[in-house]
C-alpha cells in the first residue's frame, strides 16, 4: 500500500471523528453554561473546566492519558474515542503481520492480550482496586484502570484476530455450512449461541453481589474477584461477540442474523456516533435543571440517577 493510501487511512478517520467531536465540545463545554439554569447547575463546573483546560487533548486523542488523574473529561464519554483512535493507529502493525506472517501475527496479538492481562492484574493488586468502577470503594479506579489503553486493548486484539479468521477461513466455512441440512445447522449452532450468550450474561450481571457489597455494606470485593473479572471479563465478552459474528457470517445465525441484518438499522446506525457524543450531556442537564428533590435507591450512584431522569 502506497504512502498516499496510508495518509488517507489515517486522515479520513481523523476528520470523520473530529468534526462532530468539535461540535460536541463547543456545545457541552462552552454553550451549556449559557443555556442551563437551575439549582444544581454548579455540577457543570467540572466539565466546563475540563473543556477549557484540556480541549486540545481530545483533538489529539490523548484525553485518556492527559490529564493523567482525570476527575472530569471534556465530553465525558469521549475518553474511549482516544482509546479507539490509538488502537486504530497501531492496528496495521498486527494486520500486516497476520497477512504476511500469520504465525508471527497470531503470537504478537496473543502476546499483547497476555501483557494486558498481566498489567491489569498488577495494577488491580497493587492499588487494591475492585473489579469495576461500579463495584469499587476506590474512587481512582477510573483513571488508574478503567480508561487506559493498555487495559482496553484486549478486546480490540480479539476483534483483529476474529477479522483475520473470517478473512482466512470465512469462505470455506460458508461453503461447508451451505452443504449442511437445516437440522444439522441448528444442532451445531444452538449450543454455541447458548454458551456465548451465557458468558455475556455472566459478564454483565456477574458483579451483582459485589456491587451490593460495595453500595450497601461498604465492603470491597475480594482480590480474587477483582483480578479475575478485571483481567478476563473484556476478553470473555469480545470473544463471545466475535464467535457470534462468525456464526452470523457463516450462515449459522438463524433468526438472530435476520434481525441484525434488517435494513432499518442502517438509519439508526448513521445516528449512533452523534447520539454517543451528545446523549450524556443532554441527560445530565435535564437532571441539573430539575427543581424538585431527588430520591435514590442506595445501590444507585448519583450520576446514574441523573441519567435515568
Amino acid at each position: 500500500m502506497g504512502a498516499t493510501k496510508w495518509v488517507a487511512y489515517y486522515l479520513h478517520r481523523y476528520l470523520r471523528l473530529t468534526a462532530p467531536y468539535l461540535i460536541a465540545v463547543l456545545i457541552e463545554g462552552f454553550m451549556y453554561r449559557q443555556w442551563v439554569t437551575g439549582p444544581l447547575t454548579f455540577f457543570l463546573e467540572g466539565p466546563d473546566k475540563a473543556c477549557r483546560d484540556y480541549w486540545w487533548a481530545g483533538l489529539l486523542y490523548i484525553n485518556n492519558l492527559v490529564p493523567w488523574k482525570a476527575d472530569e473529561v471534556c465530553v465525558g464519554q469521549t475518553w474511549y474515542l482516544s482509546n479507539d483512535m490509538q488502537f486504530y493507529i497501531i492496528a496495521p502493525v498486527f494486520i500486516v503481520l497476520l497477512f504476511w506472517k500469520p504465525l508471527a501475527g497470531i503470537i504478537t496479538s496473543i502476546g499483547v492480550i497476555l501483557c494486558s492481562v498481566v498489567t491489569t492484574t498488577v495494577i488491580t493488586y497493587h492499588y487494591e482496586l475492585g473489579p469495576a468502577g461500579s463495584a469499587d470503594l476506590n474512587v481512582d479506579n477510573f483513571w488508574l484502570l478503567y480508561n487506559k489503553p493498555w487495559i482496553r486493548i484486549k478486546a480490540y486484539q480479539v476483534g483483529i484476530l476474529g477479522g483475520w479468521i473470517y478473512w482466512k477461513y470465512g469462505q470455506a466455512l460458508q461453503d461447508r455450512v451451505k452443504r449442511m441440512p437445516e437440522w444439522k445447522k441448528v444442532l451445531v449452532a444452538s449450543p454455541i449461541w447458548v454458551a456465548t450468550c451465557a458468558v455475556q450474561w455472566a459478564v454483565v450481571f456477574g458483579l451483582y453481589n459485589d456491587i451490593k457489597k460495595v453500595r450497601l455494606d461498604n465492603l470491597q470485593p475480594s482480590v480474587a474477584d477483582s483480578i479475575s473479572y478485571g483481567s478476563l471479563a473484556r476478553i470473555a465478552w469480545s470473544l463471545s461477540l466475535t464467535i457470534q459474528i462468525l456464526l452470523c457470517q457463516s450462515g449459522l445465525g438463524g433468526f438472530i442474523n435476520s434481525i441484525l441484518s434488517w435494513n432499518g438499522w442502517l438509519v439508526l446506525a448513521r445516528l449512533t456516533y452523534s447520539v454517543y457524543l451528545l446523549h450524556l450531556g443532554l441527560m445530565r442537564i435535564v437532571g441539573l435543571m430539575s427543581r424538585h428533590a431527588f430520591y435514590f435507591h442506595p445501590t444507585l450512584n448519583w450520576e446514574f440517577g441523573i441519567w435515568v431522569l
